[in-house]
């Protein structure tokens, strides 16, 4: 095997690099490190660019044996951190949507969490602001809430349609106040 290794084209220097020569590929390292390196830095940052160095070299002497160059090494060599460049930065794209829509999902879901909680908590109020009122009362209040007309309530509890009418009406009134200032305490 050749000691000095600078006077070999790419190519052949490739070739001894399928034949497990350690020495060949670190000169090939060695002649398009910082021209790959220079490449790369006007699309990404001096970080990024080293990991995607690194990894394209270590993957070409991974696969050192499967990989059929069918044009100039360096043509080949440009196009494949061109390439890795181009996945990169989808992955970026993607990895930003993802990120993106988890945090609108954590904020959707926390909005709804909050008003689910805040609806909770006011109707746990209202319902003990109706436990104030007598059981005629409430049940009047219940039965308009199931939807019954005055007539069908005063016909259940045996009352006229006027005390039905009457009642139902004193009791919105009173409530009207206070469910605006729950309204108020709960969703604004």
């Amino acid at each position: 095997m050749p000691t000095n290794y600078l006077i070999y084209s790419d190519e052949e220097l490739f070739d001894f690099v399928i034949q497990n020569n350690e020495q060949a590929f670190v000169t090939l390292y060695n002649r398009y490190k910082r021209p790959l390196v220079d490449f790369a830095l006007n699309k990404l940052d001096a970080e990024e660019v080293e990991d995607i160095i690194h990894d394209l070299f270590t993957k070409l002497w991974v696969n050192r044996s499967e990989i059929k160059i069918n044009t100039l090494f360096k043509s080949y060599i440009y196009k494949s951190l061109r390439n890795r460049i181009v996945d990169f930065i989808a992955h970026q794209v993607n990895e930003k949507k993802y990120l993106d829509s988890l945090a609108f999902f954590g904020e959707h879901i926390f909005e709804q969490t909050d008003y689910s909680i805040r609806e909770k908590q006011f109707l746990n109020e209202l319902n003990r602001l109706i436990e104030k009122y007598n059981p005629n009362e409430k049940e009047i209040l219940k039965l308009r809430m199931d939807g019954y007309s005055n007539q069908e309530i005063a016909d259940i509890l045996h009352l006229s349609e006027k005390t039905v009418r009457n009642k139902y009406s004193l009791i919105i009134k009173d409530l009207q106040g206070k469910i605006k200032v729950l309204s108020a305490i709960f969703f604004f």
